[in-house]
């Protein structure tokens, strides 16, 4: 298709409509109809509340045609007076085609009585700049020479973007896609254009919102070099003035503020209904809130790949009674405040490996407070997806039930995944000791490459709890699993989260408590030195562009914490001792 003819417009009874191109008119006569509702040749690919994506094929050719269904009063409105999302994204397209930007070839686009639609030509083969991403992070050095690559041509494409004076005010990598052309080379096409606007003049400010979103999406999975790199191509494609650090300095306030906005939103969305999460309700009085697929994928979750329905869930959860009886699973833990229990359940001839916990009331002044308050089950449902939206790995929260009478909640259960790995300070012991057992012998050389990268983890995992605003109260090596194979490197997941809380503020007394108990903890651990525990204090301190870390008044003062913890332990124990010896 040639984007440089002009467009072609036709007025017939039933609306205006666009087409690019003569041979685009040709292609579409007499199939306008079929556009409005398609048929059997047509596939869903994708639908959500404001539009519905179908793949099909038109006189031999593959194309996607884009449904939009504005629902406010306003979005009527600006259709009635022909400013609609398809006409906006068919006119995006034509404008940076022109500029010499790779979009999608609009073909056409209609808005009228009957409906709203934009059709454009298939980009294939093709596949979102996101999944490209992450497969060539696991191609080793090749990967990272095409990843260099694709920097390159990304700076130029959204430099040239806004050069033409158009603000995508949805610009993330799943909406570009990466076009090989044979070789091992690529292009890279932006779609997705009817969110985007055409200015006059762009103004810092939008650019820098538009480079914050990209920064935003891609923050988790890039290196501080790798954004440099990036940000200088963009400068020299855009024209825009300005020093490489300023703009450093601008794109990572202005993501800061976006990422917040962004994880807020997401977080506002755990107890409502949508494609990832849903209500539920069950026989006895139970209601509570279930799964139906993970955004997020962590590292040996079974569950995260898998997509449920509400129905099946009603039909696994039908008796939650009979879920936490002891006597069908393996208690984990059995104490006067919960109950941890470890089976497996079927969800749509599913099998997944689970546990589940049930607190219990201790006092009637406690069963009091649970009356009143949010339920702990549901706060640990809340903050265990809102850790794994902000890319900190724990086990994946499955379902949250609660069993309310009027003016009183008499129970409640939590149903997690059961995440694979070894606790740390039994791993640590286990594969850091000088003799080790037979299976778990390595060379020093390995043991001492799988100390450094396991503790600056984590002291980076410390860091990342305390940057989003969490604190733990508990956190320490056992409340810790590490997923690992050997020749790769370990990955850490955080599987106890009854101690974890968001504060309001979080203090520098909060930050060097974490310290001080992973500190701690990481003392009874024989094969941990005392350069290892520094090692985890500089993880911790360590940030992109920091430059020389100070670290000594942070050593010392987390020392001097952790011997007068050590010290509260033993007279705790002494005490406890003298409480259960019997008197003369």
């Amino acid at each position: 298709m040639n984007h440089s003819d002009a467009t072609d417009t036709q007025a017939p009874a039933n609306g205006k409509m666009l087409f690019a191109d003569r041979a685009a008119r040709a292609l579409l006569a007499g199939r306008q109809d079929e556009l409005f509702a398609p048929g059997d040749g047509w596939r869903q690919v994708k639908h959500n509340a404001s539009r519905t994506v179908f793949r099909g094929e038109i006189s031999g050719r593959d194309v996607y045609l884009k449904q939009f269904h504005p629902h406010s009063a306003l979005r009527r409105a600006m259709r009635k007076a022909g400013r609609s999302d398809a006409r906006r994204e068919f006119l995006n397209c034509r404008q940076l085609a022109a500029a010499g930007v790779a979009t999608t070839p609009a073909l056409s686009a209609c808005c009228n009585g009957r409906g709203e639609w934009l059709l454009t030509e298939a980009v294939e083969p093709s596949e979102p700049a996101d999944r490209w991403h992450v497969r060539q992070l696991a191609a080793g050095s090749e990967g990272e020479r095409a990843i260099r690559g694709a920097i390159d041509q990304l700076a130029e494409l959204v430099g040239r973007m806004h050069a033409a004076g158009v603000f995508h005010d949805d610009l993330h990598c799943g909406n570009v896609l990466v076009q090989p052309t044979g070789g091992g080379a690529f292009r890279l096409v932006l779609m997705d254009l009817h969110r985007a606007r055409r200015c006059r003049r762009l103004s810092r400010r939008l650019r820098t919102a538009n480079l914050a979103q990209l920064m935003h999406d891609r923050y988790e999975l890039t290196t501080r070099t790798q954004r440099l790199r990036f940000l200088k191509r963009y400068l020299a494609a855009s024209g825009a003035g300005g020093s490489l650090r300023g703009w450093e300095y601008l794109v990572d306030r202005s993501a800061r503020r976006h990422r917040r906005r962004q994880y807020a939103q997401r977080d506002r969305r755990i107890f409502r209904r949508n494609r990832y999460l849903t209500p539920i309700r069950l026989s006895g009085g139970w209601r509570g809130h279930v799964v139906l697929a993970s955004k997020r994928r962590c590292a040996g979750s079974a569950a995260a790949g898998c997509t449920f329905t509400a129905e099946q869930w009603r039909a696994a959860l039908a008796d939650p009674d009979a879920l936490a009886d002891p006597a069908r699973a393996e208690v984990c833990r059995d104490s006067s405040s919960y109950l941890l229990l470890r089976r497996e359940i079927h969800v749509g001839g599913r099998a997944l490996d689970v546990h589940i916990h049930r607190p219990r009331c201790r006092s009637p002044r406690k069963y009091l407070l649970d009356c009143l308050r949010r339920p702990r089950v549901r706060r640990t449902f809340r903050l265990g997806h809102m850790l794994l939206t902000r890319h900190i790995p724990t086990a994946l929260p499955l379902a949250v039930l609660e069993k309310r009478r009027p003016l009183a909640r008499t129970d409640s259960l939590l149903i997690t995944e059961a995440a694979a790995g070894e606790k740390l300070d039994q791993f640590l012991c286990r594969w850091l000791a000088e003799k080790p057992r037979a299976e778990s012998r390595l060379s020093p050389k390995d043991r001492r490459r799988l100390e450094r990268d396991l503790l600056r983890q984590l002291g980076r995992l410390l860091r990342r709890l305390h940057d989003h605003g969490f604190a733990h109260r508990n956190l320490k090596a056992s409340s810790l699993l590490v997923q690992w194979t050997v020749g790769e490197k370990p990955e850490l997941l955080l599987a106890d989260l009854d101690g974890l809380k968001r504060p309001l503020l979080l203090t520098q007394k909060h930050r060097l408590q974490g310290l001080m108990r992973l500190n701690v903890s990481l003392l009874r651990c024989g094969p941990v030195s005392r350069s290892g525990r520094l090692r985890m204090l500089l993880g911790y301190l360590r940030r992109p562009g920091a430059g020389r870390i100070r670290f000594k008044p942070y050593w010392r003062m987390l020392e001097d914490w952790s011997a007068r913890k050590l010290r509260r332990m033993l007279e705790s124990r002494g005490r406890r001792r003298a409480a259960r010896r019997p008197t003369p």
